[in-house]
């Protein structure tokens, strides 16, 4: 496992060799791209057209948007040694918290505006006037419900950010304009899963400031899955009639899509319904609790529409939320449903497990039973997962499971580390697959020509007549 130091010497590297088309081959061509605003925040030679970053100008090649872009190399293992204490609950569907509650905030401005229990917003509004934090990287929106990243440095400016906005944002396109605007030093973050991973790293090491920018309190909401903005444009607007600015709030529960209008009217849709308007990163995202975060936020597992669900898992998140209940901000309970948490979250993580047939078939070459192709391929679809966790997914009893992983394990198909089991890189799984089956192949043939050849020929010569127009390789 990575340290500490060797992640930050990685972040200070300016010598990789790789450039924006790097990103661009790795990332936004294999459509994994988050649209968190990371590069185009750090980098002035990249800009965002029709949500897509691109290269602007001249790349010199120094590497930087690809080393803060939340898609590529993340060493989990660190960052969940550096932030976690020991002692804390390690779940394969929550990850790592010490406590999970219920809560709302005390604050009836608040609640008229909020989405739920107003938690969120009562955490920043707390921490700016503690001094904890000096800003928050937002997102706001429009009258036509487009997202505006937005940097909140008063209570008024946080309240005005309340609410779901269903649209993936660049958060992070603001944090350039927060340290060298506005001079600001400990920010606030709020967002999804997937952009916490660039503010991890920020976090480790600026290539902005060593002293403006530093991230204090990162929160993270509940995440399913986010849409492009044809959700609004093309459905709500376009198939479903409805005028953008007259939409109140918008919510996802049991399964449905509610708008609420400012007439009080609700319009309500199945949530699959919204799939074909699914930003395509998120089909592969596991990440439904916003493992990282210092505290994670959302509405499932509460039994009112008025609480937050709430995952403390940092020491630092510990802290102010405790400040804030003693302060009387925020209410708690203990009414909590932690297995629907874990039921969404274990669906999101196993939303995709099957890999297309034509790639089995093609595996089949390397000498592997379907067992242990479908072991290793569905391992790969959940990024990493434990013995038992494998054994639900595929419906197979777990001795069998354990065996199988041993044989991928002698192959060098996967790693286990801490209990964890992951598959290792495909290229280089197949690659020495490939060495081994052409090895043995040229192996075969050498035998063939130095051994078996000779013998039939002197069985041949022995017992047959030899023509004389025969003819010998």
């Amino acid at each position: 496992m990575e340290d500490k130091n060797e992640v930050v010497n990685y972040l200070e590297s300016n010598f990789l060799g790789i450039g924006f088309q790097g990103l661009r081959d790795h990332v936004i061509n294999n459509q994994n791209c988050v649209l968190c605003g990371t590069c185009t925040s750090i980098c002035p030679r990249i800009g965002m057209i029709e949500e897509e970053p691109t290269l602007l100008e001249y790349d010199p090649e120094c590497s930087t948007c690809f080393r803060y872009c939340p898609q590529t190399y993340f060493p989990e293992e660190m960052f969940e040694k550096e932030l976690f204490p020991e002692n804390v609950t390690k779940s394969y569907s929550l990850g790592s918290y010490q406590k999970l509650v219920a809560a709302k905030s005390t604050n009836k401005d608040i609640l008229q505006v909020a989405q739920n229990g107003g938690v969120v917003s009562s955490l920043l509004i707390h921490a700016l006037g503690t001094g904890l934090i000096d800003g928050v990287l937002l997102t706001d929106r429009d009258d036509m419900w487009r997202p505006k990243p937005m940097i909140a440095r008063t209570a008024n400016e946080i309240l005005s950010c309340t609410g779901s906005k269903y649209t993936v944002a660049p958060t992070l396109s603001t944090y350039n304009d927060a340290i060298n605007e506005f001079k600001l030093e400990k920010l606030a973050f709020v967002g999804m899963p997937c952009q916490i991973q660039a503010v991890r790293k920020l976090q480790l090491y600026s290539p902005l400031s060593k002293e403006y920018g530093k991230f204090t309190l990162i929160i993270g909401l509940y995440c399913y899955s986010n849409y492009s903005y044809d959700l609004m444009k093309t459905f709500i607007q376009g198939e479903l009639g409805i005028s953008l600015n007259n939409i109140k709030k918008m919510d996802v529960s049991h399964g449905k899509f509610y708008i609420y209008m400012n007439d009080t009217s609700i319009k309500e849709v199945p949530i699959k319904e919204l799939k074909k308007f699914t930003w395509i990163s998120c089909h592969y995202c596991k990440d439904y609790t916003a493992e990282i975060a210092d505290i994670s936020v959302g509405s499932v597992g509460v039994s009112k529409n008025e609480m937050n669900s709430v995952i403390l898992r940092t020491d630092i998140g510990i802290k102010i939320f405790n400040e804030a209940v003693k302060a009387k901000k925020i209410v708690i309970s203990d009414e909590i449903d932690s297995l629907k948490i874990e039921k969404e979250s274990l669906r999101k993580k196993t939303q995709i497990t099957q890999i297309d047939g034509k790639i089995l078939d093609a595996l089949q070459f390397l000498n592997i039973s379907d067992i242990e192709i479908k072991t290793y391929t569905t391992l790969m679809s959940l990024g990493r997962a434990t013995e038992s966790i494998l054994s639900k997914v595929m419906k197979t009893e777990e001795d069998i499971i354990n065996t199988t992983l041993g044989k991928l394990k002698a192959r060098k198909w996967i790693t286990a580390t801490n209990g964890l089991i992951r598959s290792n890189n495909p290229t280089l799984v197949i690659n020495n697959e490939i060495n081994i089956v052409r090895n043995d192949f040229l192996e075969k043939i050498k035998k063939l020509k130095t051994e078996i050849i000779p013998n039939l020929e002197t069985v041949y010569v022995q017992n047959n007549h030899i023509q004389q127009d025969e003819n010998y390789d």
